[in-house]
């Protein structure tokens, strides 16, 4: 019984440090791609997000930073699924729905950027003031009048 113990205490630690190391590699990329980011190559840094992504496929981090760069790229589709995936690996704050909401609206689709929005300032958002000041810009808009500028 006692070898059993420490058989499985072994195991554990082997894959717990397996884990770490794995966290570590990925902490490594996301900082690598943010390097890329700040230096103005968003196409390097999307490269590394979406490696990230395939690394280790449950990262919100990776998934929203990748959707980031794809919204930067104008690549507004594949930006909202990648903001989508984060929210659903549980990337529980703001910023997912403020780049959800940010692409949605590049794309005209008001309904939805105001919901994605809204959801953001539910989440609570350092950028509170801009949040509710594009909520407003939203609601003035009607599809009648045909005026659909963005802010």
């Amino acid at each position: 019984m006692r070898r059993m113990i420490l058989l499985f205490g072994l195991a554990l630690a082997v894959v717990v440090s397996t884990g770490n190391a794995a966290m570590a590699q990925a902490d490594k990329a996301l900082t690598a791609g943010e390097s890329k980011a700040a230096a103005g190559d968003i196409h390097g840094a999307m490269a590394i997000f979406e490696q990230a992504t395939r690394d280790d496929p449950t990262s919100n981090d990776a998934y929203a930073r990748l959707g980031g760069m794809q919204l930067l790229d104008q690549r507004y589709a594949d930006a909202v699924r990648s903001f989508q995936q984060a929210i659903s690996l549980g990337d529980g704050g703001a910023r997912s729905f403020i780049g959800m909401g940010m692409a949605y609206l590049h794309m005209g689709q008001l309904g939805a950027a105001r919901a994605a929005f809204v959801e953001a300032r539910n989440r609570g958002t350092d950028s509170g003031a801009d949040v509710d000041q594009i909520i407003a810009w939203i609601d003035s808009r009607s599809p009648a009048a045909g005026n659909t500028r963005h802010p």
